[in-house]
């Protein structure tokens, strides 16, 4: 089955106990009709800007825009937001974990016990218009961006199992690509 039904990702859990910190920071430019939760990263000209796929060529993610600092805006969006809208990021720190939907080349796929602590690339979804955004693991994807801790079917197994597809996996950012910087 398409990755279709099931995408983003999501905040799970910190070793320290704190919650992801929020910022408040400018969007830039033409970053289209995305969902909340859309991994993005801070470019060095201090603009937020969406990540994209992995793809082993700047694959940096700093954060996930989680709003509006305007109460007003609607979310989701409706409409583009203009260039230096302010935004809310929720950065991601070493010691996050995030659960995420596990697809295998654009189709949904179990996470097998196997894959525990292997590296994986994102997909993350660029069209159409209010899917932007859509994050999955995808664990065809060798442009390593997150390690896989675990599967949400040895944490939560009443409620999830190995055979689950799409799986879940529970993953942390590599350093690499959370202290990077890209244009």
């Amino acid at each position: 089955m398409a990755a279709t039904l099931k995408k983003n990702i999501w905040f799970f859990s910190s070793d320290d106990g704190v919650a992801p910190q929020v910022v408040t920071r400018l969007i830039a430019a033409s970053q289209g009709i995305f969902m909340p939760g859309a991994p993005c990263y801070i470019s060095t000209s201090g603009t937020v800007k969406l990540a994209d796929t992995s793809d082993g060529t700047g694959d940096v993610v700093h954060g996930f825009i989680v709003g509006c600092a305007n109460a007003d805006t609607v979310w989701p969006l409706e409409a583009q937001l203009a260039a230096n809208t302010e935004v809310k990021v929720a950065l991601i720190s070493l010691n996050h974990l995030y659960a995420i939907y596990v697809e295998n080349a654009g189709s949904d796929s179990a996470l097998a016990q196997a894959q525990v602590g292997n590296s994986y690339g994102l997909t993350v979804a660029t069209t159409p218009a209010g899917s932007i955004g859509y994050t999955t693991l995808n664990i065809a994807n060798t442009n390593t961006t997150v390690n896989v801790v675990n599967g949400m079917f040895n944490v939560e197994p009443l409620r999830n199992a190995a055979a689950d597809n799409p799986g879940i996996a529970l993953v942390r950012f590599l350093n690499a690509n959370v202290n990077a910087v890209k244009a």
